[in-house]
């Protein structure tokens, strides 16, 4: 995407105000004299700021310490307060100087992203206020009609050894938030995590008193809904949120900066760093740059955030020259199912003949990918290959056949040989990387991720971060970027049951509002709520059929997996074709209905078909969905939906029929318990 509003540039020495010159309050290069202004030159100044046409408002109050009023049809929704970097002896969030100049833009423009989520074509409506705090400090804050946002700016001639960043998020008395959770791990402090939690629906003041969860937060207000959340995270620890002790809030925190790691197991399997030793700060940088933004998204209804893009539009712009050859589309899974086929002549495993068979149901059903999953090569050393797999074969057999082949690795096997890796995988004709097992968001660890995005990119690799921090609009710079985990996914059905229907409802209206998430799904093995059980080599989602078919609708990844036996999916040639089908870009997204943990409608346009996916928990839903969006004229659909016994012990029972279509009659869905229901319209 080049069509791009860019950012601001990097914060300008500006002109202090002839006053406060006069009054010797600030003299160029005296930077000490910032946070020691005379109390009467910090009496409270107050800006306002209105969205382009919705009835949203920033307010920001500048006096001693910054505070940021986000509302909404006039009501408060959040108050950020003690706004600031605290950088000893330069910046100091308690004791801020007097605004000195102010600035406002508007933007009006579209944006065409070059990978295309939710839609083609992007509207890019905001106002901009830039406060200036002397000549080398800023905040800049922007309001859309869908949410408003704000970040720092600084320009030191040297670096800055930032010590936090200070940010109280307080919302009114009584508001509900989903929350993930981090659990801390045994053998690491708890900046460590996979960013796979189970969200859980409290009373913001109930938040666990010595608890940290991280964005995005779904908080439930009396007028709608808002959503905290981050972007353009570069060269900095992401954000991460704890709770006020007696108050409906939380506030920032960062991970503090590495000083010394050890190798260890993540995962119980493979070889990671983790940190051992941590600095009494969280970040060293230049000190001319942008901070990251943090946002809040509004909406009316929770279900009307899932159609908000705002983390995407706050990323920072392309920074490919040409991203024309990455190429989204759909992967087969082998590491979820153990490798294990069924109805063929060769043991399956970790041989050559598994993989071809797999390669071969890719290309059969028109799938893009097929992904090598963890035990193709050594672990650590990615050079030493498994000798029971022909690799380069492999890997040739599947570009003769249209299939193009990803590779995983941990992050401690790639990072220690990245490039000549890279060339060699480039050389054989690989076209992508998983890179798993980060588990922190630490400055290191985000840097390592632009490292990997960029290297990937100059040779044509796509990429896919697993044990990843949640998105933070990183794929609107980097395009190859095509989805990240940071989401509990399919994956934990091989040992547990967490991945449960209201789970799977919950993702993606906070999750997911983040940007793209591998979810890993389309099992064929489908339980009730009575039936399921955990089985590791043959995992059971919770749920019927066709609400994996429906996931894919849903679920919004440019790079999406079938994570269950090629034996399978050849058993059930008819549904393989119609998960195969499902697009994973999109020229238009609309939410038909849906509330949090209880059920998601949503159609989505690419090209001239519309497709309709629709899940619910485990209460079964009858519902009439509004289809005149689709303008008038005949049109038919395919239609995927729960059997008539899918509620018993035929979870996996589905019906798939041709139906004539009429725009001006509501479309009736009947969802068994865990149920979903899959629809392509086209015009007759």
């Amino acid at each position: 995407m080049r069509l791009a509003d860019a950012p601001p540039p990097a914060l300008r020495a500006r002109r202090a105000s002839a006053a406060l010159v006069a009054a010797g309050a600030l003299a160029a290069g005296a930077l000490a004299a910032l946070v020691t202004l005379p109390p009467r030159a910090l009496a409270a100044q107050r800006f306002h700021l209105a969205a382009p046409s919705a009835p949203i408002e920033a307010v920001v109050r500048a006096g001693a310490t910054v505070a940021l009023e986000v509302r909404a049809r006039g009501r408060p929704v959040v108050t950020v307060e003690r706004l600031g970097l605290d950088v000893a002896g330069r910046l100091d969030p308690d004791r801020m100087p007097r605004v000195t100049d102010s600035t406002r833009r508007a933007v009006d423009s579209v944006l065409v992203p070059t990978i295309p989520v939710k839609r083609a074509r992007i509207p890019e409506r905001y106002r901009e206020l830039r406060l200036a705090f002397g000549p080398r400090y800023a905040l800049v804050v922007r309001a859309y009609d869908d949410g408003v946002a704000y970040r720092f700016e600084t320009a030191f001639a040297d670096s800055l050894v930032v010590r936090a960043e200070r940010a109280t998020f307080r919302f009114a008395p009584g508001d509900s938030a989903w929350a993930a959770i981090a659990s801390c791990r045994r053998d690491a402090d708890c900046w460590h995590t996979s960013w796979e939690e189970n969200y859980r629906h409290v009373p913001l003041a109930a938040l666990p008193a010595d608890s940290m969860s991280f964005p995005p937060l779904l908080v439930e207000t009396a007028g709608g809904a808002a959503l905290l959340a981050e972007s353009d995270l570069w060269d900095y620890p992401g954000l991460w949120l704890r709770p006020v002790r007696g108050r409906s809030a939380v506030e920032a925190a960062h991970a503090p900066y590495p000083l010394a790691e050890r190798i260890g197991i993540g995962g119980g399997e493979f070889e990671q760093r983790l940190v051992t030793r941590r600095a009494p700060y969280i970040a060293r940088v230049a000190g001319t740059r942008t901070f990251p933004w943090r946002a809040v998204l509004l909406a009316d209804t929770p279900a009307a955030l899932v159609e908000n893009d705002l983390v995407w539009r706050l990323g920072r712009p392309e920074q490919l020259a040409d991203a024309s050859w990455v190429r989204p589309g759909k992967s087969t899974e082998e590491w979820i199912t153990g490798r294990v086929q069924h109805g063929v002549d060769f043991v399956s495993g970790f041989n050559t003949a598994t993989y071809r068979y797999i390669i071969d149901f890719a290309a059969d059903f028109g799938l893009e990918y097929h992904m090598f999953d963890a035990g193709w090569s050594d672990d650590v050393d990615p050079t030493k290959l498994n000798p029971q797999i022909d690799l380069p074969a492999l890997v040739a057999h599947a570009d003769r056949r249209g299939v193009g082949v990803i590779l995983w690795h941990s992050a401690y096997g790639l990072e220690r040989n990245m490039d000549a890796l890279l060339d060699r995988y480039r050389a054989w004709g690989v076209k992508g990387l998983m890179v798993d097992f980060m588990d922190r968001d630490d400055q290191p660890m985000v840097r390592f991720y632009e490292r990997v995005a960029r290297a990937a990119a100059e040779r044509r690799l796509i990429v896919n971060f697993h044990g990843a921090f949640k998105g933070t609009g990183m794929e609107r710079a980097y395009p190859n970027l095509l989805t990240r985990e940071g989401v509990l996914g399919h994956e934990y059905d091989m040992w547990s049951d967490r991945v449960t229907p209201d789970h799977a409802l919950t993702i993606p209206f906070v999750r997911m509002q983040a940007g793209p998430m591998d979810f890993e799904g389309g099992t064929m093995a489908n339980g009730t709520r009575r039936s399921f059980r955990v089985v590791e080599e043959r995992p059971m989602n919770q749920g019927t059929r066709a609400q994996q078919a429906a996931q894919y609708v849903v679920y919004e990844s440019p790079l999406q997996y079938l994570a269950a036996s090629a034996s399978d999916y050849r058993a059930e040639p008819a549904f393989t074709r119609v998960l195969a089908a499902i697009p994973t870009v999109w020229d238009e997204t609309r939410v038909l209905a849906g509330a949090v943990g209880d059920s998601l409608v949503v159609a989505r346009r690419r090209g001239e078909e519309w497709w309709i996916g629709a899940l619910t928990d485990w209460t079964p839903r009858t519902l009439a969905l509004p289809l005149d969006f689709l303008g008038g004229g005949a049109w038919e659909a395919l239609v995927v939906e729960d059997g008539a016994n899918a509620d018993r012990h035929a979870a996996d029972h589905v019906i798939r029929e041709q139906v004539a279509i009429d725009p001006a009659v509501a479309l009736r869905v009947r969802l068994a318990p865990g149920g979903g229901f899959v629809a392509r319209l086209r015009r007759r």
